[in-house]
């Protein structure tokens, strides 16, 4: 995919190997990821300047539903990784990226434990979006920040 991030690490999935579920992207999906990480997931590495560990890249239906991910989460068709940069706090590496000029979509400081970054839709104009979770699957609440 690119030079820090495999296909493996973006589709790799413990609650898809414990329930056997397929996590196997489609070709759209591979080629979403590949965006990502060309135009989000290197940009930000490079920015803060340590390794990412990728905690959930693309889901499938069934492992986004088993994950408790939202119906219209980014994650299902390849547009979103959730990270954690190794060796940095997250919260300031959150707001290096938020205050960044890097092409996000969405960012989301989710539990204090991860941040989600997600492109937008080819063709869409990236909404600069971003947000803190809290709470856990299916009672997520989202706060905007400025």
């Amino acid at each position: 995919m690119s030079e820090h991030f495999t296909l493996e690490a973006l589709t790799f999935s413990q609650t898809a190997t414990r329930k056997g579920i397929d996590n196997t992207p489609p070709q759209q999906a591979i080629d979403s990821l590949n965006l990502l990480c060309s135009s989000l997931l290197e940009p930000a590495r490079a920015l803060l300047g340590c390794p990412f560990r990728v905690d959930s890249g693309f889901r499938c239906e069934a492992l986004n539903e088993a994950v408790g991910g939202a119906k219209t989460s980014a994650h299902l068709d390849g547009r979103a990784a959730d990270c954690i940069p190794e060796g940095m706090n997250l919260q300031s590496a959150f707001l290096t990226l938020k205050n960044s000029d890097l092409p996000y979509d969405q960012i989301i400081f989710e539990c204090q434990a991860w941040i989600h970054l997600a492109i937008a839709r080819v063709g869409e104009t990236p909404r600069r979006q971003a947000l803190t979770a809290t709470g856990g699957p299916g009672h997520w609440a989202y706060q905007a920040v400025a």
